[in-house]
Order: C-alpha cells, then sequence, then structure tokens
C-alpha cells in the first residue's frame, strides 16, 4: 500500500483500524488486519475479490464499479452500514490500483438516532414541566399584584415587590430552559433575512431603557427568521443587564457575517468561553441561559460565534461563518 518500509507500512494500515483494500481489474493487491479480520480470509493478496467477498456481492460491485457511498454487508462484527471511499494508488505516478477504505457507519447513526429521541423526550418534558409551572406561577403573580393595590403599608409593599420580582425570575427562567431545550434543533426551513431590519425589530420588543442601538449592517442572511431574531433579543438584554441602561449597541456587518458590540464594561478574557455555558451569569438577576441559548440558534445554523472585545472596550460577539452564497 505504497512506498516505504513494509513493516512500517504494515502497522501505519493496520493502525488505522478500519478495513482497508487494494484492488486491480478484479484482484486484491493488498489488504490490512481488519479487512482480513471483518471478511475472514487469512491472505486474500493475489485472490479475485468477489472470491473473498463471496457473500457480499453488493459490497464487490461497489468496490470494482468505483462507486462510492453506504452499503450493507454481513462482517465478523454483524450487520454493518458501511461507507465506501475510493481513491487510486500509485506508483512513480502509475495508477497500479485502487484502495477502498470502508468506514463504520452504522454506531454513528445508531447514535444520531438515539439523540434525536432523546431531543424528542426532553423536548416533551420541557413542554410539560413548562406548563406545569407557568400555571401556578401566573396564579401567584396575580395574588401578588392584587395584595400589592390593597396594601397601604409601605414595609409589605415593598416586600410583595420582591415577592413580585423574584415570581418575574421565576418566569424568565422557565422561558429560557424552555428555549434551551428546543434551540439546539436542526434549521428546517430558511428565508432570506436583512440582518439590519431584525435587529431594529428586536431593539423594539426589549426593555432597553434609555440605551441606543445603531446598525451598521447591510446584509441579507438566510435565516429561520424566528431564531435569528431571539438571538439579537438576548444580546441586547444582555448589554443592557451587564453594560447599564446608558449603553450603546452596535450592530456591524463582518465580511463573513455579522456582530453585536457594547461600549459596556466588557467580558474578561477569562469567562468569555464561561459566559456562553447554561448557568453562568455574573448578575444576580440574570438566568445564566441567554447566552447559551444565543450559541444553540447560531450552531443550528452552522455559524460560529465568538466573544471578543469591541472597539470601545466592551463586549462584541461575532458570528461568523456566514456562507456568501447564501447571503
Amino acid at each position: 500500500m505504497g512506498d516505504g518500509s513494509p513493516d512500517l507500512r504494515e502497522a501505519v494500515v493496520d493502525a488505522v483500524g478500519d478495513p482497508l483494500v487494494v484492488v486491480d481489474d478484479g484482484l486484491v493487491l493488498d489488504a490490512n488486519g481488519a479487512f482480513r479480520e471483518w471478511f475472514g480470509t487469512e491472505e486474500p493478496t493475489g485472490e479475485a475479490l468477489a472470491a473473498v467477498l463471496g457473500e457480499q456481492p453488493a459490497l464487490c460491485e461497489q468496490i470494482e464499479a468505483g462507486q462510492e457511498g453506504v452499503v450493507e454487508a454481513e462482517t465478523a462484527a454483524g450487520s454493518r452500514r458501511l461507507e465506501v471511499s475510493l481513491s487510486p494508488v500509485r506508483d512513480g505516478g502509475e495508477r497500479v490500483g485502487r484502495l477502498a477504505h470502508l468506514r463504520d457507519e452504522t454506531d454513528r447513526e445508531r447514535r444520531c438516532d438515539r439523540l434525536e429521541r432523546e431531543n424528542a423526550r426532553l423536548d416533551r418534558f420541557a413542554s410539560v414541566i413548562s406548563h406545569d409551572l407557568r400555571n401556578p406561577l401566573d396564579v401567584a403573580l396575580g395574588r401578588t399584584n392584587a395584595l400589592r393595590e390593597r396594601v397601604d403599608d409601605p414595609d409589605i409593599a415593598e416586600e410583595l415587590a420582591e415577592i413580585r420580582d423574584a415570581h418575574d425570575r421565576m418566569r424568565r427562567i422557565i422561558t429560557d430552559v424552555l428555549s434551551l431545550a428546543r434551540e439546539g434543533e436542526e434549521i428546517d426551513s430558511t428565508e432570506p433575512v436583512s440582518v439590519g431590519t431584525l435587529a431594529e425589530e428586536a431593539w423594539s420588543t426589549v426593555a432597553t431603557g434609555d440605551a441606543t442601538v445603531a446598525t451598521e449592517v447591510d446584509r441579507v442572511v438566510s435565516a429561520d427568521r424566528d431564531r435569528l431574531a431571539q438571538v439579537f433579543e438576548n444580546l441586547f438584554r444582555n448589554a443592557v443587564q451587564h453594560a447599564g441602561p446608558e449603553v450603546a449597541v452596535t450592530v456591524g456587518s463582518l465580511e463573513d457575517g455579522f456582530y453585536v458590540a457594547d461600549d459596556g464594561p466588557g467580558i474578561p478574557h477569562e469567562d468569555r468561553e464561561r459566559v456562553l455555558e447554561p448557568g453562568y451569569t455574573a448578575s444576580g438577576s440574570g438566568t445564566g441561559l441567554g447566552l447559551a441559548i444565543v450559541r444553540k440558534v447560531v450552531d443550528a445554523h452552522g455559524w460560529d460565534l465568538a466573544v471578543t472585545e469591541s472597539a470601545a472596550g466592551g463586549a462584541r460577539f461575532k458570528v461568523s461563518g456566514v456562507d456568501p452564497e447564501r447571503d
């Protein structure tokens, strides 16, 4: 299988772990240990591939025809789905055969199926929990507000206000947990979305006080509009919460994406990865889930998210990897 010391070459190809076989004109020129073990042959060199894979005609035909793709096969490990990859083998520039690399896709597909089932169960669980918690929470919040209107004692009114704030935070946590459970789902459908227009719409839905936003981006991306809107909403809330009610926020353009930056105190370098983890918060009023949801949505689109420093020394959330052909 190529140039070099025979002993070293054999050690290298056997270390691959996947079955490898070199064929030419229907004959096996070489095969590694994994191939021999999987297909029950001691020394296939010089034999016809059809004879070596006599009980696997579909796999044999695919290799001989030079066709890549997945094929079902019976191996020593049982029924497997094998991804066949082919490449020419050359000696001094002259083609002397074809290398077939057989990669076992069975376990990966099973893991994917299991993950999909687990995600579906998590989604159902989150929906049930959200519904069951929201109902009594809404009742408690309504009773608290009613009591505040009937109480004249300022000390009691202050305590009721704290109870109301605690209920509001619980509601935000429930909403964010439900969003976090769902936002990792793959994007099924997209549409052309103006980043600047969507950012301005998202800004209008967030309580921003005296904060300001400047949209300096003229870019259209292919995205799930509602989920991308949540990215902007969460980043805007994060800026106001951590940089103050008078923060200046900028939505700008990158060569392969866009960013949201502010002029606040910024995020220490050692915390820039941690802020994207579920549950991390530097504020007692935050849920610690908003930025984790941002990363989930960005990942679901196949984009990249990085936390850096803005030109004003504040926080800058950079979304990159947006395919130019989809803009």
